[in-house]
């Protein structure tokens, strides 16, 4: 587990992020990346995946389909 400083950063706040997360992320300075509220209760903080939001999007649209 990676402990990450809630710092003041002008008239807001952030987090530094170190190398080794934005190495495991693939990101770089200047990129996205997004933090997706999980169904258990936790934070997950990843790139955007075009490709993984698509099947997300599908598997949302099913449920709610069962649902009805």
């Amino acid at each position: 587990m990676i402990e990450l400083k809630i710092q003041s950063i002008g008239t807001g706040v952030g987090v530094e992020l170190p190398s080794e997360v934005l190495k495991q992320l693939q990101a770089t300075v200047g990129e996205s990346i997004f933090l997706e509220y999980m169904a258990d209760g936790s934070y997950a903080l990843m790139k955007h995946d075009e490709e993984f939001a698509e099947r997300a999007m599908l598997v949302d649209g099913q449920m709610h389909e069962e649902d009805s």
